[in-house]
């Protein structure tokens, strides 16, 4: 295996971007994420990414993926077993908007490092990029597995509605934070056994319910004011609804759209 000289910002699940590598831009009176949505593209092949894998000192494998695009990388799948194509627990989904294993975009000439799951004893299996989604729109990979992300940011925003009307009443009446940490726990949706869930919105969805949990288990816990309690409320609901705010952005004129124009 050749040598890996590449800048590696991050290791096993967590990333680390410097915000001065992120590619500049031309000055423009028009938003720039809008001027490339017009000419956001399809990659049916070879699309402008490099993934390998590489064996750390310890001989444990790594998946490094490193953008090529002049856009930040905002998405992708790996599917761990390439010979099972339409088998939903086979792939994993990183994306760095509902921060499920990214957790921020993969800017131009930097990479993504974790670890490959398998079970301890056995072969690692041998993963491979089956879909990417780009910052100005640009795609790669077959549609139902494009579709997973849209889907899973959805889910993260609609959770993300009712958390941040739960977090307003417990404002206007003042709640403790056990009363918040019980009201959090009534949020997530009812699993319907006869639909599909995809383990992306699954997680996605229960997202705001163990943040706002933990945040105020712990002070219930520590037995804090009630003016701390407030704010970390207010804090969360800010957060919150910048967050929910950028999911609902990243649909309009997204490329996982039927109008995208495709290179096919």
């Amino acid at each position: 295996m050749r040598t890996f000289t590449k800048l590696i910002l991050s290791i096993a699940a967590g990333v680390l971007l410097l915000s001065s590598a992120s590619p500049s831009r031309a000055q423009t009176t028009q938003d720039p994420r809008d001027m490339a949505r017009r000419i956001a593209r399809h990659f049916p092949e070879k699309p402008p990414v490099e993934f390998e894998i590489v064996q750390t000192q310890d001989h444990e494998p790594r998946m490094v993926i490193t953008n090529l695009h002049q856009y930040p990388l905002t998405a992708f799948i790996v599917r761990t077993d390439p010979t099972a194509a339409n088998s939903i627990t086979n792939t994993l989904v990183f994306d760095a908007l509902t921060h499920m294993g990214l957790l921020a975009p993969i800017p131009r000439g930097l990479s993504f490092v974790t670890g490959v799951p398998h079970i301890v004893g056995q072969p690692a299996p041998d993963p491979v990029l089956a879909a990417a989604v780009w910052e100005d729109g640009s795609t790669f990979g077959p549609d139902e597995l494009l579709a997973r992300m849209p889907n899973a940011r959805s889910a993260l925003a609609d959770s993300y509605d009712r958390a941040i009307a739960m977090l307003q009443t417990g404002l206007d009446k003042n709640w403790t934070a056990a009363e918040y940490s019980a009201a959090a726990k009534q949020l997530r949706l009812p699993i319907d056994p006869a639909k599909p869930v995809l383990p992306e919105s699954t997680v996605a969805d229960g997202t705001p319910v163990f943040t706002i949990t933990v945040n105020m288990d712990r002070m219930a816990r520590d037995n804090r004011p009630a003016r701390i309690v407030d704010t970390v409320a207010r804090n969360l609901l800010t957060r919150f609804t910048q967050d929910r705010d950028a999911l609902r952005q990243s649909f309009a004129g997204s490329s996982l759209s039927n109008d995208m124009p495709k290179d096919r």
